[in-house]
């Protein structure tokens, strides 16, 4: 018999139907899919990452349709939320928006409002029917001060979180079991203990070491992840995208036990959620410009890196005109759509599915030379000579999308020489890129910050932001060209 039962879900971005958004079709996620029976000893809970990532996030920004995302919570009875780094993404009047409609209470123990206004707490103890006491601490990566722009953290401060954990724990009530709810992620292979990251962007073995945690729930990274544990504390993380949830159960032994369950394929919608569901799909499939083909992904990652693709030509491009740069660099997500060759506004959000502005930095070739470098480290050239996606790409999480696609310049990498001496050559208009050599490179936001392992960015001057997501920069620039020409070279070489 349990005497704690949790459900946590993380990660699930503005994810709330059982569809497909980049096919329109059925399938197994969403937040509305999920039922929780509970009883006085259930505890539901999110662990951030709520408000923002879907194409339905963006319709209802553009169009200015309430979202029922704090409704559904609220229909789901949520005890406890925390937030996410993508939750700032709409600054702090999003947050307070967001958490006015929500039932659930908010721990945040790393996350100050300087107005005092906002409903987010250190952490509490929560008292089960059965009496046990559960203590509870949330937090959330303190990257966000990183990725996030100034105007958007204005009137609040992202402390260290394993100093703010401290502190919450230091002040909790007394309790039998302490939960830490964690938005970031884990650093160490938790099988042979080797540490995957040398950042402190995720630290939940950390977390683990340094403080007295019975279970902690993490998110952030995206892996599914039941019945972890580090230092004796058990660790549980979601997929990202609300496709499976997790329920956590404290026996009467006193040891936790974990397992991810998948979400139905459908829901059972009140007439408000299927109108909005029926509406974004209109606007989804709404012409948006034409191409002289159809782009498509090439599934093997490695070899599309080395070849090149149209659809960051079609970014490149878009950055560009956008910028007025040399020189742009551009990535391709995990997940990728692709384009018609009729296309619509879901090729758009589903191809390029994060909510990105741009930034043009000044930096010079040597500066070009690292980030090319940088790039050239996805490469694993096996023995055999055939050449892989490398490790540090793969894990803790996937990462394709810190591979760049540059644009306004050549360049070759030779893959017989080791990480840090592949650049064999840079030219732009045909002539060498010397060290000396000063360019504008557009790039996103994120990217700017020097995220990963660009931290070579972060020194150079900042010439230039543009403030317009890259969805709809995309989409004006397919109107304003239709139809849209395609660069033939996608300006890579690869020496195997």
């Amino acid at each position: 018999m349990s005497r704690l039962t949790i459900y946590f879900t993380a990660d699930t971005h503005g994810y709330l139907y059982p569809g497909n958004f980049a096919t329109g079709r059925r399938a197994p996620m969403g937040l509305l899919s999920m039922r929780f029976p509970r009883d006085e000893n259930t505890l539901i809970i999110d662990g951030g990452d709520t408000i923002q990532g879907s194409p339905l996030v963006y319709f209802a920004r553009v169009t200015g349709r309430e979202l029922p995302i704090a409704q559904a919570l609220n229909a789901r009875h949520y005890d406890y939320v925390t937030l996410g780094n993508h939750d700032f993404n709409f600054g702090r009047e999003g947050i307070r928006k967001y958490l006015s409609g929500l039932n659930a209470k908010c721990l945040c123990a790393n996350v100050r409002d300087e107005a005092g206004e906002l409903p987010v707490f250190p952490g509490c103890v929560h008292v089960l029917g059965n009496g046990l006491r559960v203590g509870l601490i949330g937090i959330v990566t303190d990257w966000v001060n990183r990725w996030e722009s100034p105007e958007h953290l204005k009137g609040l401060r992202v402390t260290d979180p394993l100093q703010a954990a401290r502190e919450a724990v230091a002040a909790l009530p007394p309790h039998d079991v302490l939960v830490g709810i964690y938005h970031g992620g884990i650093e160490r292979d938790l099988q042979t203990g080797r540490l995957l990251s040398e950042t402190d962007e995720n630290i939940a073995c950390r977390l683990c070491e340094e403080l007295p945690f019975d279970l902690l729930l993490t998110g952030h990274q995206h892996i599914g992840m039941g019945s972890g544990e580090w230092n004796g504390v058990h660790l549980v993380q979601t997929p990202c995208n609300a496709v499976q949830y997790a329920r956590v159960d404290l026996g009467e032994d006193g040891r936790f036990t974990s397992a991810l369950y998948d979400v139905p394929d459908r829901a059972d919608l009140t007439e408000e959620e299927q109108r909005l569901w029926e509406d974004v799909n209109v606007w989804l499939d709404h012409p948006a410009g034409h191409l002289p083909r159809d782009l498509r992904p090439d599934a093997d990652r490695a070899r599309m890196a080395m070849e090149g693709n149209s659809i960051v030509d079609l970014f490149n491009q878009v950055q560009l005109e956008a910028s007025g740069a040399d020189i742009s660099c551009s990535f391709l997500g995990n997940t990728v759509r692709g384009f018609d060759r009729d296309v619509t506004v879901r090729d758009v959000v589903a191809s390029y599915v994060y909510a990105n502005t741009l930034a043009v930095l000044e930096v010079t070739g040597k500066v070009l030379r690292m980030a090319l470098e940088q790039c050239a480290t996805y490469f694993n050239r096996n023995a055999d000579g055939s050449i892989t996606v490398s490790e540090p790409f793969l894990l803790p999480k996937e990462a394709h999308f810190n591979y760049d696609y540059f644009a306004g310049i050549e360049y070759t990498f030779d893959l017989r020489n080791p990480p840090g001496r592949r650049v064999a050559e840079i030219l732009r208009n045909g002539k060498p890129v010397r060290d000396t050599d000063r360019l504008k490179l557009c790039m996103c936001n994120y990217r700017a910050t020097g995220s990963g392992d660009f931290e070579f960015y972060r020194s150079c001057p900042v010439v230039r932001e543009i403030q317009t997501d890259m969805s709809e920069l995309i989409l004006n620039y397919l109107r304003a060209h239709d139809p849209v020409e395609l660069p033939a070279d996608h300006g890579i070489r690869v020496i195997l």
